[in-house]
């Protein structure tokens, strides 16, 4: 009997660690892309872009461009775009076959040149 008094403390420390894992995983599988752009962005306006694929917790494919800075501003400026545009597309084609590294990121340079 006084092995249940000392087992419970441990077992409730347990039960909230493996609560607390599932809440922090669950926070890298969510969508990140509230609202996509339906319309095309130039690419001269695109430094880079970054696409993940569908997750557990979100059933699409999602395109995050960096924007160039505009007028010398250190501001970072990201947008999504929709996987199901045509700029959705070849960005989509140009990371499956070009980013064989699999970086996080790629340079929309390295899809079409310079623009």
């Amino acid at each position: 009997m006084a092995f249940l008094p000392r087992a419970l403390p441990l077992l409730l420390l347990a039960v909230v660690c493996i609560q607390l894992s599932g809440v922090l995983a669950d926070g890298r599988d969510r969508c990140w892309c509230l609202k996509s752009l339906k319309k095309r962005v130039p690419r001269e306006e695109i430094e880079e872009f970054s696409i993940f694929p569908r997750r557990s917790k979100c059933d699409t494919v999602e395109i995050i461009l960096t924007l160039k800075p505009v007028n010398k501003s250190t501001e970072v400026l990201q947008r999504c775009l929709s996987p199901e545009t045509k700029q959705g597309n070849n960005l989509q084609t140009c990371w499956n076959n070009k980013n064989t590294n699999n970086t996080p990121t790629f340079k929309i340079s390295n899809c079409f040149g310079k623009p």
